[in-house]
């Protein structure tokens, strides 16, 4: 059975085989804290909460797509522009809004960025990377923000023997040649894999 997030994949793949499309992703903002103060059950329903907020704000013409506390907004009918103001229309309606659970009142925000197909990334796995440095922007920018991620290739991200022992690097250069992709972007594969793995 997939996973969620293999679901998603396959969405992207199923848009990408039809041509252009826009996606938003958005994550809630220290959603560890907000499990580790409320417990779980209070997680799950802020969960719901922006599920609900994010299917009734959105127009027509909008995909809305869960993974864990990572929300997915898609569409082949909107321009990443479009989407962008439409995500942040409804992040401030995230960020007013307030969710009565077992006797409290629980706040949150929530951070995203925008990405399109073809002018941010040439393949669904680079739209997957790009939306990931977008993401990880807005919260180093203060969280509770919207931001276009970087286009393919403008990501930064540095390779130092210092960190890795030569056999590795040796192997990592190989795969790399196999797979016909950067180093980096196989480095950058892993990461987010290890991130999704230890945040569910």
């Amino acid at each position: 059975m997939p996973t969620p997030f293999e679901k998603i994949r396959e969405i992207f793949n199923q848009a990408y085989a039809s041509g252009s499309f826009a996606v938003g992703n958005l994550d809630i903002d220290n959603f560890y804290n907000i499990n580790e103060e409320y417990g779980r059950k209070c997680g799950d329903r802020v969960i719901e909460f922006i599920d609900e907020i994010l299917k009734e704000s959105l127009p027509d013409g909008f995909i809305v797509e869960r993974a864990g506390d990572e929300f997915f907004v898609m569409s082949s009918e909107h321009t990443a522009e479009t989407l962008l103001m439409e995500l942040e229309e409804a992040r401030k309606q995230i960020e007013v809004a307030e969710l009565e659970c077992e006797g409290h009142l629980i706040k949150f925000t929530v951070s995203g960025a925008v990405a399109d197909i073809p002018r941010s990334a040439s393949s669904v796995d680079g739209l997957i990377h790009v939306l990931e440095d977008g993401m990880f922007t807005a919260k180093k920018q203060g969280r509770n923000r919207m931001v276009f991620a970087p286009a393919e290739g403008k990501q930064k991200m540095s390779l130092k023997s210092s960190y890795y022992p030569k056999s590795q690097l040796e192997k990592l250069s190989r795969l790399a040649k196999r797979l016909k992709k950067t180093e980096s972007a196989l480095l950058r594969e892993a990461l987010i894999d290890l991130l999704r793995k230890y945040s569910q």
